[in-house]
């Protein structure tokens, strides 16, 4: 086995201001994976009379989410003939300047298809530090305030592990580990690894076939965690700090759509929506429902009180959480692919396509209403982040932020 390297490397980093992100942290994708907030804006509006409270050009593309910590918005961006030089900047969520910028240049393979970027995986943070992984497969953790404390060219160390599509999984933290989801027709495994000292604590091989879903933790009633990854094989659930196997069932799921977590159940897309019962004390999850008529197109499912919401395509649908019964379906209009998975706040759900055309829908309890548009000029295909009363948007060029 080819031992790890850990790169404690000086990159470029211009802070323009030092001050520290209040305490909190954004685990993976989607935060706490359900994509709800509370005070987002009623409506979202460029140009004149708008309310976009800051824009700003980023050093590069992305399809990755932006993550917010405290006040402060952490977004990567790759750029380069081929995506290898990338990037992680740290931009104050008030006013929109940005606090540090970091650069690398990545030493696994940066490839992917042109809609999409080097800089799709949407970072992590634990509260007190940054985890930023780029489809090259580099993983660099950094502090608040943008100083580099370690570096691991997974690539390097691992140098089949990708494909020329681009790779997308995000990383998951949990009990101390960052796990990440490397799954390629080459070198295909899953890793904890310390997020203090960026050692690995584990690696497990994994299914020899490309998979861009992401990792989830899960909490059991006996309050430990479980990391759970899905593929199109299998789902398994891990120990976040042994790699140790909880528990398995054989059957494949989805290989763009993420899992969901609720709490009592884990929603998993497939060619059907699959609810696991992970609140009980059985070791291995009992199927609550599924339903194929919630399976989402790409998007992964978001999650408010007891209703869900599944974006298939141009098509919305409604599901109660309990049963998995749909109540109801909204065609939307002018809608074109759809990549960026929704947020919501309230009973209204926050959604963009890869023309970066968004839509606010409300949910009127038996139907719903679209009661909100706007062009942003270029595409979406990350998903966005609720922050207090922001939405922040990072389109493939610039970072938005609307009040």
């Amino acid at each position: 086995m080819m031992k790890e390297t850990i790169l404690f490397a000086v990159a470029a980093c211009l802070p323009i201001s030092l001050s520290a992100a209040e305490p909190g942290g954004w685990l993976g994708f989607r935060g706490d994976g359900t994509s709800a907030g509370d005070q987002a804006p009623l409506t979202l509006a460029v140009g004149d009379g708008g309310n976009i409270a800051w824009q700003r050009e980023m050093p590069g593309s992305s399809v990755a989410g932006p993550i917010v910590i405290g006040d402060l918005v952490v977004s990567t961006s790759s750029s380069g003939q081929d995506g290898e030089a990338i990037f992680v900047t740290g931009v104050d969520l008030a006013s929109g300047q940005i606090r540090w910028e970091q650069s690398f240049r990545a030493t696994g393979r940066p490839f992917c298809h042109p809609t999409s970027a080097n800089a799709a995986p949407t970072p992590a943070s634990d509260g007190e530090r940054i985890f930023a992984f780029f489809s090259s497969n580099d993983l660099c953790c950094l502090s608040l305030q943008g100083e580099l404390l370690w570096y691991r060219g997974l690539g390097y160390d691992y140098p089949k592990a990708g494909n020329d599509i681009g790779m997308a999984s995000s990383p998951v933290i949990a009990d101390g580990a960052v796990i990440v989801q490397v799954e390629a027709q080459g070198d295909s495994f899953a890793a904890g690894i310390d997020t203090k000292t960026g050692k690995n604590l584990w690696r497990i091989d994994r299914p020899t076939s490309s998979n861009w879903s992401s990792p989830v933790a899960i909490k059991r009633p006996d309050s430990s965690i479980e990391v759970v990854l899905s593929s199109g094989n299998n789902i398994i659930a891990v120990d976040p700090r042994t790699g140790q196997q909880r528990w398995a069932i054989d059957e494949g799921r989805g290989k763009v759509s993420s899992a969901t977590p609720t709490g009592r159940l884990l929603l998993l897309p497939g060619g059907d929506l699959l609810a696991l019962n992970v609140g009980d004390s059985a070791t291995l999850p009992e199927t609550a429902w599924r339903n194929n008529k919630l399976a989402p197109q790409n998007a992964s499912v978001v999650v408010r009180d007891e209703r869900l919401y599944s974006l298939k395509g141009s098509v919305l649908v409604a599901g109660n959480l309990s049963d998995g019964e749909i109540a109801w379906q909204k065609r939307l209009s002018g809608i074109k692919g759809t990549w960026s998975t929704p947020v919501v706040s309230a009973k209204r759900i926050y959604l963009f396509d890869q023309s970066g055309k968004g839509l606010v829908v409300e949910d009127q309890g038996d139907g719903a209403e679209v009661i909100n548009e706007v062009e942003l000029g270029e595409p979406v295909l990350a998903s966005p982040a609720i922050a207090g009363k922001r939405l922040v948007v990072r389109g493939k060029q610039t970072l938005f932020c609307f009040e």
